[in-house]
């Protein structure tokens, strides 16, 4: 009989040189799915005079590509986008701070430039035959988390990767160890407006998009992929909220530069409890306001933005080890 994704599992680990490989203890996190999941022999048909058939087959480079969606409950996935992290704290209480900015941290931030990649391993129980691939060299494309009343925070990434293992036909999920499975809601979501710096008033929904446009890298003798590299940074976002005055179409038409824009995500507890994670973004361009008015409906304004840095800090009970990490007292 058909089997359904309850006999299918999805991993990943950060890898420490480029398909390298690692253990795969981590999740994504909570509802993953992982659709769309295409590898690509890059066939190319080759025609002979005096023959309408195709006479041979050559091909060209191995490509794979999927997404994932899953309920934010973890803030690992800024490890991978981004490098070196501050690590701070004591039992139960720990702070972990990412940034885009090469000089920001305390940590090694230099290697900022290229882009970290990922083992991910999904296993299929099928029906007469398991099938548990090894995806190495994996990418990150792309990250987008948004939310909106009433729903938890959704989120979603583009993977590359240019290299698979021999498909292994055994099935063994491994022990998950990220430690972190509490799915954030908009219940306890905050944005600071790029205009104020104060809370956005009844807020309806928020979204931002991170495109670290990270490419693949091939070279002669292989298929396979050989590295990553990674082009322009870029972040862009938008949120609608209840219009109270004119703050933010006022920024749109000056054309100037925001300080900040910062987004919280916590599960509302404090101290050794709490579980947050703020992202805190500088040179804030707010480039679009929209309205809509209709008879005996709220007004809401639409902002579209673009930022230029991120820090990202996450505050959780767990005592993870992080590659380029350095500890503070």
């Amino acid at each position: 009989m058909v089997r359904t994704g309850s006999s299918t599992y999805l991993q990943y680990g950060k890898e420490g040189s480029f398909s390298g490989g690692a253990t795969a203890t981590r999740v994504f996190g909570l509802q993953q799915k992982f659709t769309g999941i295409t590898w690509k022999n890059n066939q190319i048909p080759l025609t002979q005079l005096n023959n309408i058939e195709v006479a041979s087959f050559a091909y060209g480079k191995n490509e794979g590509s999927g997404s994932v969606e899953f309920v934010m409950s973890n803030p690992w996935i800024f490890d991978i986008m981004l490098d070196g992290v501050d690590k701070s704290g004591t039992t139960n209480d720990y702070s972990y701070i990412w940034s885009s900015d090469k000089s920001a941290l305390i940590a090694d931030n230099t290697d900022i430039n290229t882009p970290n990649s990922v083992h991910i391993e999904y296993g299929f129980d099928a029906e007469t035959q398991s099938v548990t691939r090894n995806m190495k060299g994996a990418l990150v494309n792309s990250f987008n988390l948004k939310s909106t009343i009433n729903e938890t925070v959704k989120c979603s990434t583009e993977l590359l990767w240019g290299l698979e293992d021999a498909i292994d036909t055994t099935y063994t999920a491994g022990t998950v160890t990220d430690g972190v499975e509490f799915p954030y809601t908009f219940a306890h979501a905050e944005l600071l407006s790029p205009t104020s710096g104060s809370t956005v008033a009844q807020i309806q929904d928020f979204d931002i998009t991170f495109s670290t446009n990270s490419e693949l890298l091939y070279t002669l003798n292989s298929p396979n992929a050989a590295g990553g590299f990674r082009k322009i940074f870029e972040m862009t976002g938008k949120f609608k909220a209840a219009m109270v005055d004119k703050s933010e179409l006022q920024k749109v038409i000056d054309r100037t530069e925001s300080a900040t824009l910062k987004v919280t995500l916590t599960n509302g507890l404090s101290t050794t409890n709490e579980k947050s994670i703020t992202l805190e973004f500088t040179g804030v361009g707010v480039s679009e306001h929209t309205t809509d008015t209709s008879p005996g409906e709220p007004v809401f304004e639409n902002l579209s933005f673009q930022m230029r840095s991120v820090n990202v800090t996450a505050n959780n009970s767990i005592n993870k080890t992080l590659t380029s990490e350095f500890m503070t007292d």
